[in-house]
């Protein structure tokens, strides 16, 4: 039995396990949505203890140490806590082992030449989950911007009851899901801990990454500062950030057809590639052959990246 094949069966294997567990988790999640409403409150719910589980909360989102004193890895740390993702050292082994092999397996077919094999090898280990990393951040912070309108109507009617403002955000916490729930618990934690309300709204941005906290966290600074009638303040910013929202929708709406057309010629030269190389596996021989193979798509690379920049800033618009 040929090595190839070997990896072949080894890398159907493991694909198989994960999908395996990928299967169970989404069943237990789903199980666990009827008893806890959020991430935080099943954690509560194990331990019981509110110090211990926002110190875990915080050591798996990557943000047990003061992450922001080091330049370095501010951004990427910051990165990857704002997209949720809650690291699991054998989960990330197992796909890393997994995707590594279908990669070389998918280079090995794709790139007959070694001398480029293991530098398109090595960039798509790389490139693949920061683009994971990316779309989880992507989704999640969609979801907030979505249902926060909804947080600050619940706050609002906490508010209008005569609660004040940490049981308003605690009351957000235990009956919104996630990631609202989860942010606004920490959010909460804090505040019982001791942080001020300012320094509690500038991690609760920093955790998140969207823009709409902002807006937030200026009115509950303003009005914290000078006075006025909170719950109409709330009010008006859960009316302007529904509009917000609005807009974007029908942006995205309007400019789908120019996102659609940009991803199909973004990947249409690589299926081109890979359908006449399974139809005909010596056609592109002559260009490796001829020694000039890695310049050509060291270039084609290169003109290809000019264009996809110049169709993503045609076609995403700053609100």
């Amino acid at each position: 039995m040929t090595p190839t094949l070997l990896l072949l069966y080894g890398t159907v294997f493991i694909a198989a396990l994960i999908s395996v567990e990928a299967l169970l988790r989404s069943y237990f999640r789903t199980s666990e949505r009827h008893s806890a409403v959020n991430h935080r409150l099943s954690l509560l719910d194990e331990s019981g203890d509110h110090r211990k589980t926002y110190r875990d909360m915080l050591k798996e989102r990557g943000l047990d140490e003061d992450w922001r004193s080091r330049p370095l890895m501010q951004r990427l740390r910051q990165f990857y806590t704002q997209s949720g993702i809650q690291f699991d050292a054998k989960r990330f082994a197992l796909y890393a082992i997994a995707g590594a092999l279908l990669v070389w397996l998918i280079v090995q077919f794709l790139v007959p030449s070694n001398v480029i094999r293991l530098p398109i090898f090595i960039a798509v280990c790389i490139l693949v989950p920061v683009l994971i990393v990316w779309r989880a951040r992507a989704s999640r912070m969609r979801k907030f911007t979505q249902k926060l309108p909804e947080a600050l109507d619940v706050a609002n009617r906490s508010l209008a009851a005569g609660h004040p403002l940490p049981a308003a955000i605690a009351l957000v916490a235990r009956e919104m899901p996630d990631p609202i729930g989860t942010e606004f618990g920490l959010l909460s934690d804090e505040l019982t801990y001791g942080v001020t309300l300012d320094d509690a709204l500038v991690n609760l941005t920093d955790r998140v990454g969207v823009e709409d906290l902002n807006l937030l966290a200026i009115s509950l600074s303003v009005q914290a500062g000078t006075g006025g009638n909170l719950v109409e303040i709330l009010q008006n910013l859960s009316k302007t950030l529904r509009d917000r929202f609005m807009l974007k929708a029908k942006v995205k709406a309007i400019s789908s057809e120019g996102r659609i057309t940009a991803i199909f010629m973004s990947i249409y030269p690589f299926l081109l590639y890979g359908m006449i190389k399974l139809i005909s596996p010596t056609y592109f021989d002559p260009v490796w052959e001829s020694g000039y193979g890695t310049i050509v798509i060291t270039v084609l690379l290169a003109v290809m990246t000019v264009g996809n920049t110049i169709l993503y800033k045609m076609v995403h618009f700053e609100y």
